[in-house]
C-alpha cells in the first residue's frame, strides 16, 4: 500500500517527461512547460517518497518489511523510525552546512525538514506502541470506580489539607447530590492566593460541567487517550446514562502501557531462550 504512492508518482513523471520529449519544438510553449514542470514535479516526488524516512512512504516500506520478517510490529517501528531520526540528522546537518556557504533557502527548507521528520517519527513510534498496547480494550477495563470527589461548596483551603494533600492526586470530579457538576484541578487551586484560599469556594475556579471531556465505558482505550491528549487534559470522567461511573487518568494510561511493554518484552525473552 505504501509502495503505491510512488509508483504513481514514478509513472506519471515518465509519462509525462516522455510525452514532452516526444512532442519537442512541436508542441506549444504553455503545453511543454506543464508537461515539463509537471513531470519533474512527480519524478522528484517519486524519489523523495522513497526515502526509507518513516512515516513518509519509503519508511513505511521498510517497516512493512521488517515486520514481514520479525512478525513484531513495535520492533520494525523502532528500527524504522530509527533509521529515519539517522536520515532526519542528515538533513540537518546539510540544511545548516548550506546556511553556512551562503544558500539561506536551501539551508532552511533542509534544516525545517529534518526537524519534521525526526518529529514525525517519533511520534509515530509513541503511537503504534500505545495502540499495540492497548489493542482493543475498552474504557471499563482500566477505568478507576470507586472515584473520590469534592463538593462544590468546598474552600479551597480545606480541598487542599484534605483532598489534594491527602490523595496526591491532581484534579478531582466535582459531585453535588450525586452530579458531576465540574472538575477541580491543582492548576486551579494555584491561580487563587493562598491568603484568599479559606474564601474563595472550589465552585469559583472549577471548570464547569458544560466544558468537562468525557468517555464512555464502551470507548475504546486508545482513542480516549488521544481525547486526552488532544485536549490537553490529565482525566476524564466515565458517564453511562448521564451518571459518572468512574475516571480514567493519564497515569492509568502509563502504567498500563508499561506493564503491557514490560510483559511482551519478557514474553519475547523467554520465546528467544527457548528457540536457543
Amino acid at each position: 500500500m505504501a509502495a503505491v504512492g510512488p509508483i504513481t508518482s514514478l509513472v506519471i513523471g515518465v509519462s509525462l517527461v516522455g510525452l514532452y520529449l516526444i512532442l519537442g519544438e512541436g508542441a506549444p510553449d504553455f503545453v511543454s512547460a506543464v508537461l515539463q514542470y509537471s513531470g519533474f514535479t512527480n519524478l522528484g516526488l517519486a524519489f523523495f517518497n522513497t526515502i526509507p524516512a518513516f512515516p513518509m512512504d519509503g519508511g513505511r516500506v521498510l517497516r512493512g518489511f521488517l515486520w514481514k520478517r520479525d512478525n513484531d510490529i513495535i520492533k520494525a517501528t523502532r528500527w524504522a523510525s530509527t533509521v529515519s531520526i539517522g536520515i532526519s540528522f542528515v538533513f540537518m546537518f546539510l540544511g545548516f552546512a548550506s546556511l553556512f556557504i551562503g544558500s539561506f533557502g536551501n539551508g532552511l527548507w533542509l534544516v525545517i525538514l529534518g526537524i519534521f521528520l525526526r518529529g514525525a517519527a517519533e511520534a509515530e513510534m509513541s503511537h503504534t506502541i500505545i495502540s499495540q498496547s492497548l489493542g482493543d480494550m475498552r474504557i471499563r477495563e482500566i477505568m478507576t470506580r470507586d472515584v473520590i470527589t469534592v463538593e462544590s461548596d468546598l474552600s479551597l483551603e480545606t480541598a487542599v489539607s484534605e483532598y489534594f494533600q491527602k490523595y496526591k492526586h491532581n484534579g478531582f470530579p466535582v459531585v453535588d447530590d450525586g452530579e458531576l457538576v465540574g472538575i477541580v484541578t491543582e492548576h486551579d487551586v494555584r491561580e487563587v492566593d493562598v491568603d484568599r484560599r479559606n474564601i474563595t469556594a472550589v465552585s469559583d475556579v472549577m471548570k464547569p460541567r458544560g466544558e468537562i471531556v468525557t468517555v464512555n465505558p464502551d470507548d475504546v482505550a486508545s482513542d480516549a487517550l488521544l481525547k486526552m491528549a488532544s485536549n490537553n487534559v490529565g482525566r476524564l470522567p466515565v458517564m453511562e446514562n448521564g451518571k459518572m461511573v468512574g475516571i480514567v487518568t493519564r497515569s492509568d494510561f502509563t502504567k498500563l502501557i508499561r506493564t503491557k511493554i514490560k510483559a511482551e518484552k519478557e514474553t519475547s525473552e523467554i520465546a528467544d531462550a527457548i528457540r536457543k
